[in-house]
């Protein structure tokens, strides 16, 4: 019904979405409903301000054309991921579910419910943060914009009361997610048909296809949270989002805890059929070579034989093993954290203490559960080091994000001048830059309240006090604007018009004034130190460092904050180039 264009607003200097529609265009019978969703659409979301929701800057006609200005988005729609059948891990989804959620909790507590929660208006960024779009059907609770009676809404998303015309209210929207996250469960709709009065009635009326029966392996308590969330009546539904996600929390962390348990019994068999091939009966405490063990054994047996009088060990009876290895079971340690460790034994027969009496096992038995103990407790305590190192990036990363806080809402507010200098080339140089609405980013590595922080991103708009020209010698289109993109450097001018000019000695071009310079801080939790990723930080393009936990002090993060505003030339000393 319209056309949305890429804008660039000239007096905040941001890139921008302009969604437009020609009234003359619109059919005199639907002109009324189409403006008037219009108009909602800019009225609903232009209240919002929320990080999950886009925002809407303005609403204006112009002549034959109404327009809203609203946040520019460079993201996917979740209904490709979902027709591509891109399977999501659970913990991703829960991601998902959660930065959705939120939105929702925050529209409904300020009067204004979305009606049409489906994942073609639910966009996805490269960095995996959600944007609720399409407010043109939302109910908004000051208004009498939408009479009882009128049924809106996309079919496969709707709720009971919905198809029914009744008046809706948040719950319908906690339907409308339930089905999302039983679509990323199962990878299916729990409702479908070929037109939407088979698809009303099954939503009225049946039950959905269990998400276990579609998904073996998923645990009963996420396929709880969906029923709950799908239930007909809305009074058996969660009551308001932040409940959803609540119970959508508990039911991550008990999958994890069970994707945990199910790790080590599957370590546990493993072990057992490698130790069972091997000849050993069902022993989980040692791995070791049979013939190693066979003649080990020989060797005890020959010396108990010397001494009792006995002809050799080939006269045993045919269950000596057996016997054998129940005494090692009946001997070894049983401490449940001791069963999937795999150690082994000595080469030097010696080392084994032998008793003087009797057959002499267990001498051989005692010493190789000696063994396997001390290996035990080695590699508690290498996991034990390795949890502390763990821990200290966790704990230096938490200190980055108690930094940059305070330290960016009080730079806000000075917005200080910048006086270091970037070349693009020796021509295009940005100079005299001010700080622009800095921001500070952090994600755990999952929904658990003890996860470890996963990275910490720094952001912050420098800004020249002009646009600033780009005039280089005529070379390769593309080459050009790959550059400009790899350094975020947005160009004002159209390259590609200025290309068809008739060509002169240089290309010229007029570049916005402001670009970002980011830090992002990564936790190596496998070499125990953080990655440092930085764009735009000392001059124009990529850098990367490593910083040990151990580095991160408050002489460091001083040191680093005046770098950033401009205060200091050199960075800190602690970070090493990679």
């Amino acid at each position: 019904m319209g056309i949305v264009y890429e804008g660039f607003d000239p007096f905040i200097e941001r890139t921008v979405a302009i969604k437009t529609i020609q009234k003359s265009m619109i059919d005199k019978s639907e002109a009324h409903e189409i403006l008037g969703r219009f108009r909602r659409e800019a009225q609903a979301a232009g209240r919002l301000t929320h990080p999950n929701i886009v925002s809407v800057y303005e609403y204006g006609e112009d002549g034959d054309v109404a327009f809203i200005a609203m946040e520019f988005i460079v993201g996917i729609e979740l209904k490709e991921h979902f027709d591509k059948t891109t399977r999501f891990q659970i913990s991703d989804s829960a991601q998902i579910m959660t930065q959705l959620l939120g939105a929702l909790d925050y529209s409904h507590t300020r009067g204004v419910v979305h009606r049409d929660i489906k994942p073609s208006n639910i966009l996805i960024t490269k960095d995996g943060q959600v944007k609720i779009a399409d407010f043109g059907i939302a109910k908004i609770e000051s208004s009498d914009l939408t009479q009882v009676g009128t049924v809106l809404g996309t079919p496969s998303y709707m709720s009971p009361e919905q198809f029914m015309g009744q008046t809706v209210d948040r719950r319908s929207d906690i339907y409308s997610a339930g089905v999302i996250l039983y679509q990323f469960l199962t990878g299916e709709r729990p409702f479908t048909g070929s037109n939407m009065t088979m698809i009303m009635h099954k939503v009225m009326h049946q039950e959905p296809t269990p998400t276990g029966e579609l998904n073996p392996d998923l645990p009963e308590a996420l396929h709880k949270v969906v029923e709950k969330a799908m239930a007909k009546r809305p009074e058996d539904r969660f009551q308001t989002a932040a409940e959803f996600i609540k119970a959508l929390k508990a039911a991550v962390e008990s999958v994890a805890t069970a994707a945990a348990s199910s790790e080590v019994t599957l370590e546990i068999l493993n072990s057992a059929k490698s130790l069972h091939k091997k000849g050993i009966g069902q022993s989980l405490i040692a791995d070791f070579n049979m013939e190693d063990f066979e003649a080990r054994l020989k060797e005890v047996q020959q010396e108990a034989d010397r001494k009792s009088g006995m002809a050799n060990f080939d006269e045993q009876p045919d269950n000596s093993l057996r016997e054998i290895n129940q005494e090692f079971l009946r001997l070894s340690p049983a401490k449940k954290d001791e069963m999937t460790v795999v150690a082994k034994p000595a080469t030097n027969t010696s080392t084994l203490q032998r008793t003087q009496s009797g057959a002499g096992e267990s001498g051989l038995l005692a010493g190789l559960a000696r063994e396997a103990k001390e290996r035990v407790v080695s590699k508690q305590a290498i996991l034990k080091a390795s949890q502390a190192k763990a821990g200290g990036v966790g704990e230096a990363l938490n200190r980055i994000v108690n930094f940059f806080n305070p330290f960016i809402r009080h730079a806000n507010n000075v917005e200080p001048t910048i006086n270091r200098v970037y070349r693009y080339d020796a021509r295009t140089v940005y100079a005299n830059l001010k700080w622009k609405d800095a921001t500070i980013e952090s994600r755990k590595q999952s929904l658990s309240d003890t996860a470890l922080t996963d990275h910490v991103t720094f952001s912050v708009n420098l800004c020249a006090p002009e646009p600033v020209l780009l005039k280089r010698p005529w070379g390769p289109l593309e080459t050009l604007k790959k550059e400009l993109h790899h350094l975020r450097l947005r160009v004002i001018d159209d390259l590609e018009t200025a290309n068809k000019k008739p060509k002169q000695e240089w290309l010229e071009a007029q570049l916005a004034p402001d670009f970002p310079m980011q830090v992002r801080f990564q936790g190596n939790y496998n070499e125990s130190n953080i990655d440092v990723m930085c764009r735009n930080l000392e001059a124009f393009g990529i850098a990367a460092y490593k910083l040990a936990p151990d580095d991160v002090t408050p002489a460091f993060l001083d040191d680093f904050g005046l770098f950033l505003l401009g205060r200091s030339d050199k960075l800190p000393a602690q970070l090493r180039r990679v």
